[in-house]
């Protein structure tokens, strides 16, 4: 659907043969970082991912809930000319505030943002100390690093999230510090 250009929330797409291909680089870029606990959202793609991860690592895989996509309801499957046709007026909250704007039939960024943040302080808590890696969506990561930021979800836009990419956050008793966002170096020999 990405290579389309037609949204994607939460369906249970599967993975193309590109995918399939950014998921082992990933799994290779993260070797390194071994041991580390695995997460992911429950939305097939993710676990698609993040299970190819899992068998390339021998690491155990656990799925996690209020990780996934964004709901966007009745955009599912829309190219963007398709959605500012059928929904002018979300069209417009989407440009003034997307993170109060609620997809038609869908979530806001807003409450993403709640219900990830949720999933993350709960990981936090439970692996003090201890690496993990997650993997999740666009949507979802945009809103976890502008919690991190502290930044108003209505920039969390500007944030760039390449498929494939990984992004790192250290988290301590003292703070929360984002140490790189949207890295892409493993993904270049696909090209």
């Amino acid at each position: 659907m990405n290579k389309t250009g037609r949204f994607q929330g939460i369906n249970d797409e599967p993975l193309n043969a590109t995918g399939r291909a950014q998921a082992q680089a990933v799994a290779s870029a993260l070797e390194e970082g071994l041991p580390f606990h695995l997460y992911a959202s429950p939305v097939h793609r993710a676990m698609e991912t993040a299970q190819t991860v899992a068998d390339k690592l021998d690491v155990p895989l656990t799925q996690k809930k209020g990780l996934e996509e964004a709901d966007i309801g009745e955009l599912e499957g829309l190219t963007g000319p398709e959605m500012r046709e059928r929904y002018p007026d979300f069209v417009k909250r989407w440009t003034e505030d997307a993170g109060v704007a609620q997809m038609p039939g869908g979530e806001s960024l807003s409450q993403v943002q709640e219900r990830a943040w949720k999933a993350i302080t709960e990981l936090i808590a439970k692996h003090t100390d201890e690496t993990v890696v997650v993997v999740t969506h666009n949507f979802t990561l945009q809103t976890i690093v502008s919690k991190v930021l502290e930044m108003p979800l209505r920039n969390s836009r500007r944030l760039r999230q390449d498929l494939g990419s990984i992004t790192c956050v250290e988290f301590t008793d003292s703070r929360t510090t984002l140490l790189s966002l949207n890295e892409t170096w493993h993904l270049r020999s696909l090209d």
